[in-house]
């Protein structure tokens, strides 16, 4: 059965979305979405097989472990179990920060299965000496204490939440890695630039402005902008608005109060008849016979000068 079994990478992920790669040398295989135990430094963890991948050397030196075996009950039952232990631990860890006056807020803990390790994430506006809180937590919990600061949009993905659009966060949900989002994204959508219509529950641009900004920048090179003034077919017009969904442009004719709305196809139509032709290329004049003679015989006479050695030309001067 081990001979007939492929080395696999597993990708786990952990709460709040935390990935990592093991090792599965076997006997049996894994499948997607399958709770599994692996073995992590000094314990084991419980998580979530999101792929298998095949073997490369680069991924064999991301790897944190191998695979032990698949949750059984108890281990899920022990999973559900550390989940209140995680509150107990941040209500405890809330205390000492007060005791000691931090300038930090937690954001959450996440607890290895055998409890053997605790992770406690923190945002802060500036470094924070945490060694004091450390030693209280490690000499109440008798566990190794791993302090991580993070940033306020890493902050929302392990609290969750819904956003103004009444589903669950993306953070929280699916994205992996944080795209750059820009107020120029807001501008070439035509979005209002009010924060508050426009900002997460992070307080920084929403996520989702960068699904469809390829979209609206390829759209605005297509598209006339409003207030432009183009020639179709002879006449004046101004454009007034563009509906990129219906893919038409509403133009006004110059001297006309009513408004045009036609399609994108017959507005480049109309401006194409009004773009004077290409001139003609001028024909080549064929190069009468001698003259191309002449210009071969001066070409190879550089080159013959070209050829000759620097002192040939002295000893025929002196």
């Amino acid at each position: 059965m081990t001979d007939q079994f492929t080395l696999e990478i597993l990708q786990v992920v952990f709460k709040a979305g935390r990935k990592g790669y093991y090792r599965n040398g076997g006997p049996l295989p894994v499948s997607n979405g399958s709770a599994v135990v692996v073995g992590v430094d000094r314990g084991f963890d419980l998580g979530k097989v999101l792929a298998k991948l095949p073997v490369t050397d680069e991924l064999l030196e991301q790897c944190s472990g191998e695979f032990v075996r698949e949750a059984t009950e108890e281990d899920v039952l022990q999973h559900r179990s550390n989940g209140e232990f995680e509150q107990s631990v941040l209500d405890y860890c809330r205390e000492r920060i007060e005791a000691r006056k931090l300038d930090m807020k937690l954001s959450d803990c996440e607890v290895q299965l055998d409890r053997n390790r605790i992770r406690v994430f923190f945002t802060a506006d500036q470094r924070t000496d945490f060694r004091g809180l450390v030693r209280d937590l490690a000499a109440c919990y008798r566990a190794r204490i791993e302090m991580r600061q993070i940033g306020i949009r890493d902050d929302a993905r392990h609290k969750g939440g819904l956003g103004i659009c009444g589903r669950a966060l993306c953070c929280a949900e699916f994205l992996d890695d944080f795209q750059s989002v820009t107020l120029k994204m807001v501008r070439t959508q035509n979005l209002s630039l009010n924060p508050s219509k426009v900002s997460g529950t992070c307080g920084r641009l929403m996520c989702c402005l960068a699904y469809e900004s390829e979209f609206y920048q390829h759209a605005c090179r297509l598209y006339p902008a409003p207030g432009q003034k183009v020639l179709l077919m002879g006449a004046p017009c101004e454009v007034v608005g563009s509906d990129i969904f219906h893919e038409t442009v509403t133009i006004r004719g110059e001297g006309s109060q009513e408004p045009e709305t036609i399609t994108l196809e017959e507005f480049q139509d109309r401006k194409k008849m009004d773009q004077p032709a290409p001139p003609p290329k001028p024909e080549a004049k064929p190069v009468p016979a001698e003259k191309e003679a002449e210009a071969s015989d001066a070409v190879r006479k550089r080159r013959r000068r070209r050829r000759k050695p620097a002192g040939a030309e002295k000893e025929r001067t002196q």
